[in-house]
């Protein structure tokens, strides 16, 4: 016999238990796609942040940061985003604008894992701008396999958010899967720009308008040095150092002088 199940309590409980709804099953949010994936909304060039906070510094911190949380982290750090939604917000609303969640897609995971931690991330995005937070959409993909529902939830023109923390650029097989899925995201959804934590390949800032942020906690320290809010991003300061270069490329001589800023 088969059942239909509601994602209801079943009437006569007088109390719900707290995991009762555990996916998130009658919290949902509009989709544009077959998976159901949740949207979240379009961000412009006006929420590009000045600076990324860790997670975890946000947790700890006790006065209100300004820039965007990132969760560029390892998963375990913010499980508790997606496990308690409710009290995990008053954490992740400290900075104005959140980047969603990256849960990890890893290439050697079964394609439903994959696709479960991309529902996750934009669930997590579509609920955070439901209660009125400024949320840029987290990008990964992994095999050619995933390009399917990896991009699902993104509005077209909208500012993305991509990392290369771990990634090996410098071995030809990860620069090419790199380079594979960042192609494939710009004819998908042709964001207006792309904040990618960590450096980017040279063809990825010819093929867009990429901004890049520091790893680790030199943006932190950086950010806190000058006060909160007043920190110059990397990609501000390359403008800086071209123009009084009078040199539009972006050259090792600017990477390195930013490598070292």
């Amino acid at each position: 016999m088969t059942e239909t199940l509601s994602a209801s309590p079943p009437n006569g409980w007088q109390t719900i238990p707290g995991n009762w709804d555990a996916l998130h099953a009658t919290q949902r949010f509009p989709s544009s796609n077959r998976w159901g994936i949740p949207t979240i909304q379009r961000t412009t060039l006006a929420d590009t942040p000045a600076w990324l906070a860790p997670y975890r510094t946000v947790i700890r911190s006790q006065t209100p940061l300004r820039g965007a949380t990132h969760f560029f982290l390892h998963d375990y750090r913010f499980e508790t985003v997606w496990n308690r939604p409710q009290q995990t917000w008053s954490a992740v609303s400290q900075c104005p604008i959140a980047l969603s969640p990256d849960f990890s897609l890893y290439r050697d995971w079964p394609l439903v894992l994959q696709l479960w931690n991309v529902h996750r991330n934009r669930w997590c995005g579509a609920y955070w701008q439901s209660c009125g937070l400024t949320v840029i959409p987290t990008l990964s993909w992994s095999t050619p396999e995933s390009y399917e529902f990896c991009y699902c939830g993104v509005e077209l023109h909208s500012l993305v958010a991509i990392s290369t923390l771990g990634v090996k650029l410098d071995q030809a097989p990860e620069y090419a899967w790199f380079m594979a899925g960042f192609r494939e995201m710009l004819a998908r959804l042709e964001p207006s720009r792309v904040l990618c934590y960590g450096p980017a390949p040279r063809a990825a800032h010819a093929l867009a308008d990429v901004v890049t942020y520091p790893t680790g906690w030199k943006g932190v320290r950086h950010a806190r040095r000058r006060g909160y809010g007043k920190a110059v991003p990397r990609w501000e300061r390359a403008e800086q150092l071209r123009a009084e270069n009078h040199n539009g490329d972006r050259d090792e001589s600017i990477e390195s002088i930013l490598d070292g800023w």
